[in-house]
């Protein structure tokens, strides 16, 4: 009978790290995984019928792994290694990189406990640091608090068998530390397109805080400026049709203006939001100026079904609903979509000290800021007994509910809908539906509300929804409602209890802002491509910063003063400068007038096509 050895194991790694040592106990589960008996007597883990390990050899294996990395002992790096199998890969690398600069990512805290539990003391050297048990963004992030900033670089060794266990996993983990060294070379330049109007307009612009935090070259292509213009063809004409084509005939003349903007500034991404007017015709120009292109789809599948004809076309589909929209995705060509719910702006969705005035004009006992969606008509009318305000548009003939729907129906700002959050005890999150009366018992999407009301540090009841506990710890962190006579019970409770409410509040906030900020989302749309894109580098190579031209230049140069008020922006291009140059005022330096030559010659050689 073969000895356990969890209990020892699990006493050394207290030491260090008690939490992780308790996660790992209650994970354990001694019928998992199936563990087989190699040829030399060693133990190995099977995941779906396959070992993590030689069957033959494991320690040989292991081996002659390490010896194939060629690996520098005495490099200036952190060594993150994905995967742990039964770690006879950790062992024999120990033995080449001093353990205290190795750090194992593991997504199975069982297989972790299996892994202890089957291999004696010893075996996992002292100074081995373990992340267990975390979205690849969360995993990412405890690697940076290992001292990922203080070192030079990262290298992150695979361990193949565990990666095509989990092929969504350590793949995108090392997609982000790829994305990390891009950033710190200037970062990618991407092109991010938005719709004319709706829902995902203001998410755009978070979007392009976010790559723009993140060290890329985000520039936007903002749509929005033809909305009066869509407005305007909608009145011109009572026919259908001809309303019709004149929608499409804007839309593609938009559309190519994506492709024109896209080669001009060489793009190394085109990232679409959800409505944006991409065509068909302008995915394959861009396919064939091998420019990858993106697509996230923040919006319900079931409700607008427009991505059976775009899906396909995309070279990556990010959206906030999987399952069985997978499985339709894939049916109709699109080969890899992944899961990438909304997030929080933290930079505008954020606790705040409202005033007197303030909190008297957004403040109530029960609010909803959102669409009048069937279900919020029909759900609403059963809480008019309370303390209740109704924000948002589309609430034309809404009967009783006019008596508490502000601003006429009104859409509301984005500033405004922070101070709402913040001015309510508590904010009511129904999902919508055009098909039931109330709670979607099929729901399943989080839509952009649940993390910003949880941002603002401001307290929710939220309609039960399949991914909420993947994202939220339900009871501590977010409270749920079933139907209108549980959460009248609950709105009851938590009206009365203040203190237990801004308790789960403050721990929704903390939860937004370790795992569900933009910044979260956005390093993990750009590891998946780089995963998938293992050459992907930026077109114009690495950019320098004003810092570093003034140093080369000289500080008391023309062009080091020039140079000084582009000081703590980041890398920069010629395009850049220039067009800072040209949107000032007074006589031109020499320098200036020769930054302006030289990039109306770059301009000349893209057009040309010789640049």
């Amino acid at each position: 009978m073969s000895v356990n050895h969890l209990e020892s194991n699990l006493k050394l790694l207290a030491g260090t790290n008690q939490k992780l040592a308790e996660q790992i106990r209650q994970a354990y589960r001694p019928e998992y995984p199936e563990i087989r008996t190699a040829k030399d007597g060693s133990p190995i883990p099977v995941l779906n019928r396959k070992c993590l390990h030689s069957t033959y050899a494991p320690d040989a294996e292991a081996a002659k792994w390490v010896q194939s990395l060629n690996l520098d002992p005495n490099a200036d790096a952190l060594y993150v290694i994905g995967g742990i199998g039964f770690g006879y890969h950790l062992e024999a690398l120990s033995k080449a990189i001093p353990p205290d600069r190795l750090v194992v990512i593991e997504k199975d805290p069982a297989l972790v406990a299996a892994a202890l539990a089957s291999r004696p003391t010893g075996v996992f050297p002292e100074g081995l640091r373990f992340v267990v048990g975390n979205k690849p963004v969360t995993a990412y992030q405890n690697v940076a608090e290992f001292g990922l900033a203080s070192r030079s670089r990262v290298i992150f060794l695979e361990h193949t068998a565990s990666s095509q266990a989990h092929s969504d996993f350590y793949p995108t983990i090392k997609g982000m530390f790829r994305q990390r060294e891009i950033s710190e070379r200037g970062g990618y330049k991407i092109l991010l397109v938005s719709p004319v109007y709706g829902g995902s307009l203001p998410i755009t612009y978070s979007v392009q805080r976010a790559l723009t935090n993140l060290g890329h070259r985000c520039e936007l292509l903002d749509n929005s400026i033809f909305y009066p213009g869509y407005q305007h063809l909608q009145k011109l004409s009572s026919n259908r049709s001809h309303t019709a084509q004149l929608h499409n005939a804007m839309q593609a003349m938009i559309a190519e203006s994506v492709t024109a903007r896209a080669l001009e500034i060489r793009a190394d991404l085109v990232l679409a939001m959800a409505q944006a007017p991409l065509t068909p015709d302008v995915l394959l120009e861009l396919k064939k100026a091998e420019i990858p292109t993106a697509f996230w789809f923040v919006e319900d599948a079931r409700t607008l079904e427009y991505w059976k004809g775009i899906a396909p076309l995309y070279d990556h589909f990010f959206a906030i609903q999987k399952d069985d929209f997978f499985e339709d995705l894939k049916q109709i060509g699109c080969k890899n979509p992944h899961y990438l719910p909304t997030a929080a702006d933290v930079s505008v969705h954020q606790p705040l000290e409202l005033s007197a005035q303030e909190l008297s004009e957004f403040g109530s006992d029960l609010s909803h800021v959102g669409a009048g969606y069937y279900n919020r008509r029909h759900f609403f009318t059963g809480l008019l007994d309370y303390n209740l305000k109704i924000w948002g548009s589309d609430w034309e003939k809404a009967g009783a509910l006019n008596s508490v729907l502000q601003r006429d129906g009104a859409r509301i700002p984005t500033e405004d809908i922070s101070r709402i959050f913040n001015a309510t005890k508590i904010n009511l999150n129904l999902h919508s539906s055009q098909y039931h009366e109330g709670v979607n018992p099929f729901g399943d999407f989080l839509n952009p509300r649940t993390f910003e009301i949880a941002g603002c540090g401001a307290f929710q009841l939220v309609d039960e929804r399949k991914y909420l506990p993947e994202n939220f710890d339900i009871g501590n962190e977010i409270i749920t409602f079933t139907s209108l006579p549980d959460l009248r019970e609950k709105a009851d409770y938590y009206l009365s209890n203040e203190a237990e409410r801004l308790l789960i509040s403050a721990a929704a906030r903390q939860r937004v802002v370790s795992e569900h900020t933009y910044e979260h989302r956005l390093q993990e749309l750009l590891g998946v491509i780089a995963a998938a894109r293992p050459e992907w580098e930026p077109r114009s190579g690495g950019l320098p910063t004003a810092e570093e031209i003034i140093r080369q230049a000289g500080e008391d140069s023309e062009l080091g003063l020039v140079m000084k008020r582009f000081a703590g922006l980041g890398p920069l291009t010629l395009e850049d400068v220039a067009r800072d140059i040209e949107q000032g005022n007074g006589e031109l330096l020499r320098t200036e007038a020769m930054i302006l030559l030289l990039n109306e010659f770059r301009r000349w050689g893209l057009e040309k096509g010789v640049m």
